[in-house]
């Protein structure tokens, strides 16, 4: 009886986890779907094609980042987790190194230009590589 309402309960949780991470991933297409937006009222040609091409950057670096790292290390920490021979912490680490190499690879202009356009731009970047995790999950 326990079991059956462990499972149910996980179940439960599963399924909320699987909407908020639909959720979350509308929430940076939309994101970055207004910056684009934003990006294309912008008067001076250089400017506007230095932010296109920065989004599109940080677009392509997260996803080879987060395909790099889920082959390397991702997945067995998952079943890991899964099993509980591996602690959730592991898996946040991983989050931070993608961060990290994202931070790493970006040209400083890029950077530059996406945090005078975006703001906070460290937290669009984790977004973004939630969004890849997301669909990388989703495509397997």
């Amino acid at each position: 009886m326990q079991n059956s309402i462990q499972d149910i309960l996980t179940n439960l949780a599963l399924g909320v986890l699987t909407l908020l991470c639909a959720y979350a991933m509308l929430y940076i297409k939309k994101a970055k779907a207004k910056v684009i937006a934003e990006a294309q009222q912008i008067d001076d040609d250089n400017q506007r094609n230095l932010v296109l091409a920065a989004i599109n950057r940080l677009d392509d670096v997260a996803t080879k980042t987060v395909k790099s790292i889920e082959q390397t290390a991702a997945k067995a920490i998952r079943e890991g987790v899964k099993s509980g021979t591996t602690s959730r912490d592991d898996l946040l680490v991983l989050g931070r190194q993608a961060y990290d190499e994202v931070i790493k690879t970006l040209e400083p202009e890029y950077l530059a230009v996406l945090t005078t356009t975006l703001g906070d731009v460290d937290a669009y970047i984790q977004h973004t590589i939630e969004s890849k995790v997301l669909e990388l999950k989703e495509a397997a």
